[in-house]
């Protein structure tokens, strides 16, 4: 990794890690109670919009995230990794679309908690343990899936954080790879793996179809009783003190869909 900006963000993802308790050589293997139990910062898991992956957000001094719980377990870690990222360097509230998590955005506040949320959850310490442990195996597809099996992250995932440790460094090798995961051969190594899904409280969610999750700390939360039915828009934009145009703006930047109101009956 280079610049200043990404080696801060590293230098704060091995700080929270240290600080959690987590040390650098092991995967973490529940990131919404790391989240939620140690740094006190509520976590909704809704229905999002297609194209965005979470957020961070702020409310009278109050901050929490939503993760879009439709999106692939692993897809929810990595998310709530950046967002603990955002939160942890300082960074201002911010709806997270799909590129900001995958990397491709070119904003330096983006590629900060992203490089926060890799190192987060794939420590190069613990990567290279990982190779150690394993006898330095060749670099395939069926290694890279199982490196992003323990770590609990996607193997794309992977293939980006052996790379930035630079454990991952032959040009053909990385080309060969890249190519493989753009046409989704891993989904089918996985298959034939028959890799052990990460099983963590966002797993039984995604599992038991818990979907509004809202954690305690949110129940008496407005955007959270909108997202669960309970007020309509003109009801959050009163919570909120803010003209309906603007809460409409921020329930659509979210692609915050309500659950559907139980009867009453």
């Amino acid at each position: 990794m280079a610049g200043g900006h990404i080696a801060e963000a590293v230098a704060a993802a091995r700080v929270a890690r240290e600080e959690l308790g987590l040390g650098l050589d092991q995967p973490v293997h529940d990131i919404l109670r790391v989240v939620e139990e140690t740094q006190r910062l509520p976590v909704a898991v809704l229905s999002l919009g297609e194209g965005v992956a979470g957020a961070y957000i702020v409310r009278k001094g109050q901050p929490f995230v939503f993760l879009n719980g439709s999106q692939p377990v692993t897809r929810q870690r990595f998310t709530l990794a950046h967002e603990l990222g955002h939160h942890r360097l300082g960074h201002a509230a911010v709806v997270d679309g799909v590129k900001e998590v995958d990397g491709t955005s070119k904003d330096p506040l983006e590629q900060q908690a992203n490089a926060f949320a890799g190192e987060f959850l794939a420590p190069d310490h613990a990567l290279r343990g990982w190779m150690e442990a394993n006898r330095q195996p060749l670099i395939d597809l069926i290694v890279l899936c199982r490196i992003a099996s323990w770590f609990g992250i996607s193997a794309p995932a992977a293939f980006v954080r052996l790379s930035q440790a630079e454990i991952l460094r032959n040009a053909k090798q990385k080309a060969d790879l890249q190519s493989l995961i753009k046409r989704g051969a891993h989904r089918g190594a996985e298959r034939a793996l028959a890799l052990e899904a990460v099983e963590d409280t966002l797993a039984g969610i995604n599992r038991e179809n818990q979907i509004p999750r809202m954690p305690l700390a949110m129940r008496d939360n407005a955007l959270a009783a909108y997202a669960a039915g309970l007020i309509d828009l003109d009801r959050l934009a009163s919570a909120l003190r803010q003209e309906r145009s603007v809460t409409e703006q921020l329930v659509g930047d979210l692609g915050l869909v309500p659950a559907a109101p139980e009867p009453d009956w």
